[in-house]
C-alpha cells in the first residue's frame, strides 16, 4: 500500500519542492519585515530599552527556525536523528564546527542546537549587510560582520595589515554582550567527489579544512570559548541536495556531537595568535583533529548503513 502511495505522489514531488521554497521565502520575509517594524518602534519611542529589543529579535529568530523546521518534519516527513547527549547550556559561549555536504546541513545543525544552546550567529562578510531586509535583519540581531583582506590586497596596502581584526572586533561589540553560538562549516564549501579529487584531499569523507576562519574567530574573541563543539552530520543517502529536502525525498539525517579537546592556550590565551604568528602550530593541531573526525564519520556511516539494513521491529521517532 505504501509503495502504491509513493508512486502516486512521485510525479508531484517538484510541485511540493516549489511550495516548500515559497513557504520558506514567505516565513523569512514575513518575520524579517516584522523585525524591522519592531526595530523602528524601539528606535523612535524606546531607544533606551536595547536589551528588551534584542530579546524580541532573538524570539523572532527562534520562531523563524521553528516554523521552517515544523514544515520539514510534519509536511516533508524529514527524520532528524539528533544527539540527545548534548547538554543544555544556554548561558555559555559555544563555537560549533561541522562538516558540509549540502545546504540541508544548516537546518540539521540548527535542529540539533535548538533548545540546547543559543541558535548560532555566523560571521558575515561586510558587503552582505546591503541585502534588502535580510542583511539589515542580521545586523539588528547582532550578527558579527567582518572585513578580511587578501594577501594581494595587503601587498598593495601594507598599512591595513591587522586592521581586519580590529574592525571585526569593533563590529562584535553588540554580539559580545550576551553568550552566543558561532557556527562554522570549516571546509568552506559543500563536499563533492569532484572537489575531493581536485583537492587531492587526504581524507576519505571530508575536504581539506580552511582553518583561517576558525583561527580568525578565536583571535578576535579570545577567552570566550571553553571548548569547540564538533557536529558530524551523516546521511544514509548519497549526493543529498537541498532540493531533495524540499521535495520530501530526504529519508533522514543523523547528528553526532562531541567536544574537541583543544589545548587550553588555543582557547583561553590572549597572547596566542592562531591567525598570526602561531598559525602553523594551530594548523597542525586542527589538522590532527580533522583526521580523527574523518575516521569517526566513516564509523558513523557504517553504523547507519547497518541500522538501515536491519529488520524493522518498530519505529522510534526522533524529536
Amino acid at each position: 500500500m505504501l509503495n502504491v502511495l509513493m508512486q502516486v505522489i512521485a510525479p508531484f514531488r517538484p510541485l511540493l519542492g516549489v511550495l516548500s521554497f515559497l513557504y520558506i521565502c514567505l516565513v523569512t520575509l514575513g518575520l524579517a519585515s516584522l523585525l524591522h517594524l519592531v526595530a523602528l518602534y524601539y528606535f523612535l519611542w524606546r531607544p533606551q530599552d536595547e536589551q528588551r529589543s534584542q530579546s524580541i529579535y532573538h524570539q523572532l529568530y527562534e520562531t523563524w527556525f521553528a516554523a521552517i523546521n515544523y514544515w520539514f518534519r510534519k509536511v516533508l516527513r524529514a527524520n532528524w536523528i539528533l544527539d540527545k547527549e548534548q547538554k543544555r547550556q544556554a548561558d555559555t559561549w559555544q563555537f560549533v564546527i561541522a562538516n558540509h555536504q549540502s545546504w540541508v546541513d544548516i537546518f540539521v545543525v540548527f535542529a540539533q542546537i535548538q533548545g540546547r544552546i543559543p541558535l548560532p550567529k555566523v560571521f558575515m562578510k561586510h558587503n552582505l549587510i546591503w541585502i534588502p531586509l535580510i542583511g539589515t535583519a542580521t545586523y539588528l540581531m547582532g550578527f558579527p560582520f567582518m572585513r578580511r583582506y587578501s594577501k594581494g590586497f595587503l601587498a598593495k596596502h601594507p598599512h591595513l595589515k591587522g586592521k581586519d581584526i580590529e574592525t571585526t572586533r569593533r563590529s562584535c561589540q553588540r554580539f559580545m554582550q550576551a553568550p552566543n553560538t558561532v557556527l562554522s562549516f570549516v571546509e568552506g564549501t559543500r563536499w563533492s567527489q569532484m572537489k575531493h579529487d581536485q583537492q587531492d584531499s587526504p581524507y576519505q569523507h571530508l575536504l581539506k579544512p580552511k582553518t583561517g576562519g576558525v583561527a580568525f574567530v578565536l583571535q578576535v574573541m579570545p577567552d570566550k570559548f571553553q571548548a569547540i563543539v564538533d557536529m558530524s552530520v551523516i546521511y544514509p543517502q548519497e549526493n543529498i541536495s537541498f532540493w531533495d529536502l524540499l521535495c520530501g525525498r530526504l529519508k533522514s539525517a543523523k547528528v553526532v556531537v562531541r567536544n574537541i579537546p583543544f589545548p587550553e592556550k588555543v582557547l583561553s590565551s590572549a597572547d596566542f595568535q592562531p591567525a598570526g604568528i602561531h598559525r602553523l602550530e594551530f594548523n597542525d593541531c586542527f589538522n590532527q583533529f580533522w583526521a580523527e573526525k574523518d575516521k569517526r564519520i566513516g564509523h558513523y556511516k557504517e553504523a547507519l548503513e547497518q541500522e538501515a539494513n536491519m529488520p524493522k521491529q518498530g519505529v522510534i521517532k526522533s524529536s
